[in-house]
């Protein structure tokens, strides 16, 4: 079966334990289930909403259903970034000159969001897309 699914990478300093929790949390409210795995130093929340859907997905990958709705993952791991960035102005608004920094980070957080479709196509993914961004901006004390 060929790779399927559009992924989008996120680094944060929200851990992994912080994000599952919530995520678990809004997955009741949107009747979503998971299966929570572990593969060497990685971290897998997949998300489906039904066996019939998981099934499906298992042998077609990712795909949304007749209800536009569909199978997701998130990746996610512990891991340093150690690079540069280039900042960029956009409409003059900004209150920084645009140039290279460097990032030094001993530790910070990766997680990859695996939809089934592109958010600007679909409502769906569109509203997990954010709903996991939502995650990822909510203060640690508000978690649990």
């Amino acid at each position: 079966m060929e790779w399927t699914g559009n992924m989008y990478g996120f680094y944060t300093d929200k851990s992994v334990d912080d994000v599952w929790f919530s995520l678990i949390k809004k997955l009741s409210s949107i009747n979503y289930k998971y299966e929570q795995s572990s593969f060497r130093d990685e971290e897998f929340l997949f998300c489906y909403k039904n066996d019939e859907m998981r099934d499906y997905h298992e042998n077609h990958g990712y795909n949304l259903d007749l209800q536009g709705e569909g199978c997701f993952l998130i990746e996610a791991k512990s891991t340093q970034l150690n690079g540069i960035a280039t900042l960029f102005e956009f409409d003059n608004a900004s209150d920084f000159e645009p140039y290279d920094i460097n990032l030094q980070f001993n530790q910070v957080f990766y997680y990859v969001l695996v939809l089934p479709d592109l958010i600007e196509n679909s409502k769906f993914c569109h509203d997990i897309h954010s709903m996991f961004i939502k995650i990822l901006h909510e203060k640690n004390d508000n978690i649990r």
